[in-house]
């Protein structure tokens, strides 16, 4: 009778030991993952981006009047002199073969003096639109207020003298005008 009660033993040993380790419970389930939610129709839209800045403007050139004397002349020897001084040669090259600082300024410019308007320079009348110069040089004077009052004025950053405001480059800028 031993026996069997050995072998009883181990089965009711066995069968608490599987108990135990819970080998006949099944595992719990795992969740399952919770999707996204839906997007919805009241969302506010992405906003625009914003522009991009305006590019700083560069500074405005200086001007004739607000030139400092340094300025003036380098002005003058860069632009003036040549751009002008191939318009005159244009116009009578063996005139003005030999175009220069003196040619508006007069003698005085060898000196440092640059005064203007130059009174050895011809004496303007603007009486009935400058009739005594057309009658007198017609080619010059065309010359003069067609090519050289709007490129000296281009040359200084200025406009063409306007005779209704009395402002911008004109006749006056070089010659000494009559009364």
């Amino acid at each position: 009778m031993r026996v069997i009660s050995i072998r009883s033993s181990a089965l009711v040993f066995a069968a608490l030991l599987g108990a135990a380790c819970g080998g006949g419970q099944p595992e719990p389930a795992t969740p399952e993952p919770t999707p996204p939610p839906e997007p919805t129709m009241t969302a506010e839209p992405a906003p625009e981006p914003e522009p991009a800045p305006e590019p700083t403007p560069e500074p405005a050139a200086p001007t004739w009047e607000t030139m400092n004397h340094d300025q003036r002349v380098e002005l003058m020897k860069t632009v003036v002199v040549p751009k002008m001084g191939a318009l005159f040669k244009e116009f009578d090259g063996k005139k003005f073969e030999k175009f220069g600082c003196t040619t508006c300024h007069g003698a005085g410019a060898k000196e440092g003096k640059f005064d203007m308007p130059n009174p050895s320079l011809p004496k303007l009348s603007t009486k009935d639109h400058f009739a005594k110069h057309m009658k007198k040089s017609p080619k010059m004077t065309k010359f003069m207020m067609e090519k050289v009052v709007p490129e000296m004025a281009s040359a200084l950053g200025e406009e063409p003298f306007n005779p209704e405001t009395g402002k911008g480059f004109g006749c006056g800028g070089c010659h000494t005008m009559a009364e």
